[in-house]
């Protein structure tokens, strides 16, 4: 049985299709899933009111691949306290500050499943990708946090993944924006495709750059 995963008050939602990545930037190689179930499923945002920090951009299963966990920056953040999802007390990762726009990968920290409990990327695995725009602010940096949750089947056995994440987004003296690839490992062989049904993206504003909440 998974253990909950503490969450702060939602004040918005916003419900959104799912994205193709495109574009002139250039985030981890990886295989992206072009056959098997078809992907159904729909993405609900939520973000308090007024958090513009980041903004999803797209979704998509990808296979844990050498290329793939070779690109990644590292975790997203160090959770502290044993684990405690959003609410936990953590450090936050350091973005690249960005002249022009570019991109980063993570593997998400705090995460579980349900298919096969174990947390960072395993090779061979199929992931969930998400990737956000993140504003680089002038000036000062901030802080905030992300929780992933995902709903997905493979055959007749429904799963649950969930990932957490923390940013510092840096500063830029001509202000931009950077792409961040975040991936949670499903729990599931890529042999298996799952079919995703539901992802669910919470995001947070934290109190400091440097940590959160």
């Amino acid at each position: 049985m998974i253990r909950p995963i503490p969450r702060k008050t939602v004040y918005a939602a916003t419900l959104i299709t799912l994205l193709a990545l495109a574009g002139g930037w250039t985030l981890a190689a990886g295989t992206t899933s072009v056959t098997g179930p078809a992907q159904t499923s729909s993405i609900t945002v939520t973000a308090p009111t007024g958090f513009v920090t980041a903004t999803v951009q797209s979704t998509q299963l990808m296979t844990v691949s050498t290329v793939l966990i070779s690109a990644l920056n590292g975790p997203a953040g160090v959770q502290t306290g044993g684990g405690n999802g959003l609410n936990g007390k953590a450090t936050t990762a350091i973005l690249a500050t960005c002249t022009v726009n570019c991109g980063e990968n993570f593997s998400a920290v705090d995460t579980s499943n349900t298919l096969a409990p174990s947390a960072g990327l395993v090779l061979g695995d199929s992931s969930l990708q998400v990737v956000l725009t993140v504003a680089q602010p002038i000036s000062p940096a901030t802080g905030f946090d992300v929780q992933v949750e995902a709903i997905f089947t493979v055959g007749v056995t429904t799963g649950y993944a969930f990932g957490t994440a923390y940013f510092d987004t840096g500063t830029n003296l001509a202000g931009s924006f950077i792409w961040v690839g975040l991936y949670v490992d499903l729990g599931t062989a890529s042999t298996t495709m799952p079919s995703l049904t539901d992802v669910v993206v919470t995001m947070n504003g934290c109190l400091a750059a440097t940590s959160c909440p």
